[in-house]
């Protein structure tokens, strides 16, 4: 089968500007003026970024962000966050049973045994074909479940050259053209009758957004019971809480936040 999707390198650059963003800004890593040894593989990056406005560079030593680089990283922050609360719980669907593994997510509380749950064979990853459903773009959606497994940027040894160059790109693609999609969702039911994969689709985003909403309210009590706000950071570039009605509103299978609307580099 031919590959479905690609990316630009126009895009690469926006993917990685958005972590480097957030490395400089969050991890506090300084990144020098003048670049030595695996550095020099940031530099289209870094000229990218520069080009964008993203970037300044101070006293002629390192670069440091501009008030536009720190509003691109707050938005990618933002839309990041609604990936992880909205996006991430159909990483993990068993279609058989019409259930979701992360019905058990207070349940489970050991982060070993709940790896070992996700990587149960009988879960499906829906994440591709939602986003596809809700005319989003795949590859961000599969960049960002890198992102937060570890995978993109994982700070070993090379991981400048991988930003652009690396290997990684073809893995995430390689997720995007082999992941199940609404076509292979389709069925006959006991009368013989089709039943199309947009239906079957559809009906998968509303129990995922519903549960996502049981989950967030029991969070709630939970934190209520603790005595304990939910805070990502103490810092000027926190991501702004998701409030409920943002997870009611996506009890509708159509509705996209306006967050995805949003130009990151213009």
């Amino acid at each position: 089968m031919a590959d479905l999707f690609t990316v630009s390198d126009e895009q690469k650059k926006q993917f990685a500007s958005a972590y480097l963003l957030n490395v400089i800004i969050n991890e506090k890593v300084t990144i020098p003026l003048y670049l030595e040894d695996n550095n020099n593989d940031l530099e289209p990056v870094l000229e990218y970024m520069m080009m964008k406005g993203c970037l300044s560079v101070d006293n002629k030593e390192s670069y440091i962000p501009t008030d536009k680089g720190r509003e691109i990283h707050k938005r990618f922050m933002r839309r990041y966050s609604e990936f992880l609360k909205i996006f991430d719980i159909y990483c993990a669907v068993d279609l058989e049973e019409g259930s979701f593994a992360f019905e058990e997510y207070f349940n489970i509380t050991d982060e070993r045994k709940w790896n070992t749950y996700l990587n149960d064979e009988r879960w499906e990853d829906l994440r591709v074909a939602v986003a596809l459903y809700k005319k989003l773009n795949p590859v961000e959606i599969v960049f960002m479940s890198f992102l937060e497994e570890g995978q993109f940027g994982n700070r070993g040894e090379g991981w400048q050259f991988d930003l652009l160059l690396g290997s990684i790109w073809d893995d995430i693609l390689e997720v995007c053209d082999t992941a199940l999609t609404a076509a292979d969702l389709s069925y006959e039911d006991e009368d013989g009758s089709p039943v199309g994969g947009n239906i079957v689709l559809e009906d998968i985003i509303t129990q995922g957004a519903e549960l996502n909403l049981a989950l967030h309210k029991q969070e709630k009590e939970i934190q209520q019971e603790n005595n304990k706000t939910d805070n990502f950071s103490d810092d000027d570039y926190s991501v702004e809480e998701i409030e409920t009605e943002v997870y009611e509103y996506y009890c509708q299978p159509m509705y996209i936040s306006p967050l995805w609307a949003l130009i990151l580099f213009i």
